[in-house]
């Protein structure tokens, strides 16, 4: 799984990390424009344009006749019956492209949200990292920053019932800084970024399991021999403004690749 983790966050940092020069809002519209091309191309490779045209024609035929004889208990219990099963037939002509894109595009939200959702800590800001630990091992871990760029400001607060450890940490200086956990014999990692501006910052660390490539994506699994479930840092999130209106990363994605798949359905010859 380690080998998997670290495959897929390859792959994807050679696709996103080019638009971090970009600012957040135009790297993240790109993107989802792009994301609306390759729907369409899956559609176009995996559906039956004319099937899925006529499914929805017959359900509209069908909605259609209820409204225009809804007099006529008879006609329109029969319409109805016929609409359940012509929407049964278009969303099971639809279902194929979705199936298709389920497992690429649950990765990519994985790693847009990891670039997107949060955002470095400005100069003088603080935060608490927060780790997950084999819950006998409470006691013997330690947070440490080598670098003059973050400070590891609080003594650890511990919670051995839930293998929970926290401490407060201050961003001094611009610059991705490494923060090690140290227990023992074992070491692991954790990147936090300290950013002038609204910089994209990847809040978890974890070890390696199907449940990471989706929640901590970006850097490298922790060995299972540390010992160590999840490192956070509790970035503040990272701030979209859309004309005075604050967005969710998600929000933004939806709408542009809705709105590029619906303006290019018809050049694509896709049918929705």
């Amino acid at each position: 799984m380690s080998t998997v983790h670290g495959a897929l966050a390859r792959v994807f940092s050679a696709l996103l990390d080019p638009l971090a020069a970009l600012p957040p809002l135009l790297g993240l519209t790109f993107i989802s424009a792009i994301s609306g091309v390759l729907v369409l191309f899956a559609f176009r490779l995996t559906s039956n344009p004319v099937a899925v045209r006529l499914a929805r024609q017959r359900a509209q035929a069908h909605l259609l006749a209820i409204r225009l004889y809804r007099d006529d208990l008879t006609v329109v219990v029969r319409s109805q019956r016929d609409l359940v099963g012509a929407l049964a037939t278009y969303v099971g002509r639809m279902l194929i492209p979705f199936v298709v894109l389920l497992l690429p595009f649950g990765l990519l939200f994985a790693h847009l949200d990891a670039r997107y959702a949060t955002r470095a800590l400005h100069p003088g800001e603080r935060a608490i990292v927060k780790v997950i630990v084999a819950p006998g091992a409470v006691d013997t871990w330690r947070l440490e920053s080598a670098a003059t760029g973050i400070a590891v400001e609080s003594p650890p607060v511990r919670i051995p019932t839930r293998g929970e450890i926290a401490w407060r940490i201050n961003g001094l200086a611009p610059g991705c800084h490494s923060l090690t956990l140290v227990g023992g014999h074992a070491r692991a990692d954790k990147t936090a970024c300290v950013a002038s501006g609204d910089t994209g910052a990847a809040p978890q660390r974890a070890s390696a399991s199907v449940a990471s490539l989706f929640t901590a994506p970006t850097e490298p699994a922790i060995e299972p021999a540390a010992g160590i479930t999840r490192i956070e840092v509790g970035y503040p999130p990272l701030p979209l403004r859309v004309r005075g209106w604050q967005l969710n990363w998600l929000i933004v994605f939806l709408i542009v690749s809705a709105a590029v798949a619906l303006l290019l359905r018809r050049p694509f010859g896709v049918e929705f």
